[in-house]
């Protein structure tokens, strides 16, 4: 009989970790602290927040970084209860008052934000801003970085620097950039692009990578190309 892997002999030790939400990530789910698809490892616990580039899996815990890269989990600390969570493009942990970064702490309090090579963009719910200078009023939640732009989501997507901005159905409560377009989470799951919004799955959440997307709590995978543009 063979031996059974350390990462099912651990879920069979602890049945709690069963009735856990199902956490999406690009790649794949986590439920409770256990993680499967394309990183396959134990975490310390639930995490408040999951997400992951290309290489490295990240888990937000209060006053906490987890990182699994390379077959190795390390830690690392934090000055406060993660708010958000961006792997990509660069790694940026949003906290009550602040923003928090491998190169340092940015005292910008946010709804969200992404590194890029441009600067530190993030959105308050009154405006898109870069390092702290106004670029665009707007009611925006969530900020991706897609086909060398910056879209800003709210009530509705603002496509910066082209200028576009389109209406959504619903307020964006999440959003990532995906192969298709940007995937946000409204009333649903739908794809964004500056032709418009389009509905691509019932879902109470998501994470893309690639073309995949993995949805929960059903804990399906499909795939952005099965929305059609003209």
């Amino acid at each position: 009989m063979g031996r059974l892997s350390p990462l099912l002999l651990l879920a069979a030790c602890a049945p709690l970790q069963a009735q856990a939400p199902l956490l999406p990530y690009p790649g794949g789910f986590a439920q409770g602290g256990l993680v499967s698809g394309r990183f396959q490892v134990v975490l310390p616990g639930p995490p408040l927040f999951l997400d992951a580039s290309e290489t490295a899996l990240y888990a937000a815990y209060p006053y906490q970084l987890w990182i699994y890269e390379g077959g190795s989990l390390q830690s690392l600390p934090l000055p406060g209860v993660p708010r958000f969570l961006r792997a990509t493009p660069r790694l940026v942990v949003g906290l009550e008052r602040a923003i928090w970064t491998e190169k340092g702490l940015y005292p910008y309090p946010a709804y969200d934000a992404l590194l890029g090579e441009e600067g530190l963009y993030h959105v308050d719910g009154k405006g898109l801003y870069r390092d702290g200078a106004l670029l665009a009023r707007g009611n925006f939640r969530q900020v991706v970085a897609w086909e060398g732009q910056v879209v800003a989501l709210g009530e509705e997507a603002l496509f910066y620097p082209e200028g576009r901005l389109l209406p959504l159905p619903r307020p964006a409560r999440k959003a990532q950039g995906g192969a298709c377009g940007v995937v946000a989470l409204l009333d649903q799951v739908y794809l964004v692009r500056p032709e418009g919004a389009r509905p691509l799955a019932e879902a109470q959440d998501f994470a893309a990578f690639g073309e995949a997307l993995y949805l929960a709590p059903q804990g399906a995978v499909r795939s952005c190309k099965e929305v059609a543009w003209p």
